[in-house]
């Protein structure tokens, strides 16, 4: 199937400019990509969603280990957080949608289907379609899952909405061209999330002092833009150092861009 040459150079251009963004904001990477991509492909919402294998592939555990954990929304629809919060719940119980279940046992390749190719029939007539996609809105979806290493994934999703037809053919060679070639974007953002090379995953305000951090910001300056005191911060920072096995900003700047 050919992309038409306006698509491909729009592509081209994404690329170029995503390549420009400060490595210190993953999350305006994030709603770069989705937004120009959801232009190409008509789509009016979408997620970005890792996945980690927190265990061995475990005999009675039909995820083999993996789970969801950290998300960004793109058009964030009202019920979304709370749709996340109780698919996350059944995960963590091993008990998987059609569609987790299959793309689990495609782990460790990069993929990319449309929701028809992907569940059986039945699939639209279950509980899981009724309330977690048509309870949103949501009619039709698209995957893109990338390996960034054996223990962790990154899963792009695009979604079509009530009164929108389901996806094409087209659209998913779209979706996968523009994401294909950029696994350096998936480091940056699962180490923005401390669940790449971090010990452990990172709070919420450790993620804000390790943008500071990257950006260059001094840590006084650093616990002024986070209402900290100078000390608290520092202890941060040591913190970060730690999860991240490296002894100074220099280090944990390389590891970030990828250089260690």
């Amino acid at each position: 199937m050919h992309i038409d040459e306006e698509t491909r150079t729009a592509i081209h251009r994404l690329w170029d400019e995503m390549a420009e963004l400060p490595a210190s904001a993953p999350e305006v990477c994030l709603n770069k990509l989705f937004t120009e991509i959801s232009a190409l492909i008509d789509s009016r919402h979408g997620l970005w969603l890792s996945s980690l294998r927190l265990a061995d592939d475990a005999d009675n555990d039909p995820l083999l280990g993996w789970r969801a954990r950290s998300v960004f929304f793109h058009g964030e629809l009202p019920a979304d957080q709370q749709a996340y919060t109780g698919t996350v719940k059944r995960l963590d119980k091993g008990i998987p949608d059609e569609s987790t279940y299959n793309h689990v046992r495609r782990a460790g390749e990069f993929r990319a289907t449309l929701l028809v190719d992907h569940v059986s029939e039945g699939f639209y007539s279950g509980d899981h379609y009724i309330h977690h996609y048509l309870g949103r809105g949501i009619t039709d979806r698209l995957f893109v899952v990338m390996p960034v290493n054996e223990d962790v994934e990154s899963y792009f999703m695009f979604d079509r909405l009530r009164g929108q037809p389901d996806f094409t053919p087209q659209d998913l060679e779209i979706a996968s061209y523009a994401l294909r070639s950029l696994g350096w974007l998936n480091r940056q953002i699962h180490l923005s999330y401390g669940q790449l090379m971090a010990d452990a995953p990172l709070t919420p305000t450790e993620r804000g002092v390790l943008k500071h951090m990257l950006a260059g910001s001094a840590e006084k300056n650093i616990a002024e833009a986070m209402g900290q005191s100078p000390h608290t911060t520092h202890q941060y920072v040591k913190t970060l150092f730690r999860k991240f096995n490296v002894r100074s900003r220099a280090e944990l700047t390389a590891l970030w861009l990828g250089h260690s």
